[in-house]
């Protein structure tokens, strides 16, 4: 039997009792897929699990989708997208740099994801951490006048390249804020001097998607939030001088301190996130500290 210990008030519960070098029964399966909607997310401590065994726990929560740009997936296991600030020859052998700003995965696309798995191949000492907001908490948190403004509206997902962002993280003291900008700055210079990344290839190119700000969670019910710090451009029907500010507030509301989860990794956690009741954001990882991280997401349906 599985067991849960939550991480924080609001979301958030370490699994106990799960291998997942192994198969995992049918009955805990549906207890770990229960206490996933529950708690929004769910981490396996420690497990020095195999790209298979990574891939056939995900299947456990629907089906495997491949992420739109593939240059950075695993070449043994193509469904498996890599996060990793490690370079080989002076080129990332991952995505660098990515979702350093809150955000829900893949809005820009019809059927954003519906869960995304992260499994630490290689976690560093110091940094990396990553941030998450319940959603549903932070709609029921907002004041009557400001839902009714936002019921029914539609916001502009629109996809463009944005990497070491870093906009997620207020709790940056000063020496580790310059040590950011140094790497931005660097990151910045080596871009402009290469040839356009897979990223920026692909940025503005991505038609623009319209989803709604409060969303109906596919399986609870529950409604929420539905929030993109960077990618989330306006409102329909709304002038951008009043939409964008009108989002970023919503934003700034739901990511209040008070109410963030920090999960700091430990080698081989895995972590499972719903996208529909959850935004996230990465935080910084010094340069000289490697960070290996492998990627699934599980396919979603169409936003209401």
């Amino acid at each position: 039997m599985l067991t849960a210990e939550p991480l924080s008030r609001v979301l958030g519960a370490e699994i106990r009792g799960l291998d997942l070098s192994r198969p995992i029964a049918d009955a805990d399966r549906e207890q770990l897929l229960s206490l996933f909607w529950e708690h929004k997310v769910i981490v396996v401590r420690g497990q020095e699990v195999a790209p298979d065994g990574f891939i056939r726990f995900a299947e456990a929560f629907g089906t495997i989708e491949p992420f739109f740009i593939s240059a950075y997936n695993l070449p043994t296991h193509p469904q498996i997208y890599v996060l990793s600030n490690v370079r080989q020859d002076g080129k990332p052998i991952g995505r660098d740099g990515a979702g350093t700003h809150w955000h829900s995965d893949s809005t820009f696309t019809e059927k954003p994801s519906s869960a995304t798995l992260l499994h630490g191949v290689t976690v560093p000492d110091r940094g990396g951490d990553t941030l998450f907001v319940n959603t549903v908490d932070a709609y029921e948190r907002l004041d009557d006048e400001t839902k009714a403004r936002i019921q029914g509206r539609r916001a502009i997902h629109r996809y463009q390249r944005k990497e070491f962002v870093y906009s997620g993280d207020r709790t940056i003291d000063e020496s580790e804020r310059k040590e950011i900008e140094r790497v931005k700055a660097l990151r910045m210079a080596e871009a402009a001097a290469d040839a356009a990344s897979p990223t920026a290839q692909r940025s503005n190119r991505e038609p623009d998607r319209l989803h709604p700000i409060v969303r109906t969670h596919p399986v609870t019910g529950a409604k929420g939030l539905y929030l993109n710090d960077e990618m989330t451009v306006g409102i329909e029907g709304i002038p951008d001088e009043e939409a964008v500010p009108l989002l970023r507030r919503l934003c700034e509301v739901a990511t209040a301190p008070e109410t963030v989860l920090r999960f700091k990794w430990q080698q081989g956690d895995v972590v499972v996130w719903d996208n529909a009741a959850v935004i996230h954001s990465a935080t910084f990882t010094p340069p000289d500290l490697p960070r290996v991280m492998h990627r699934l997401t599980i396919a979603g349906t169409v936003p209401f």
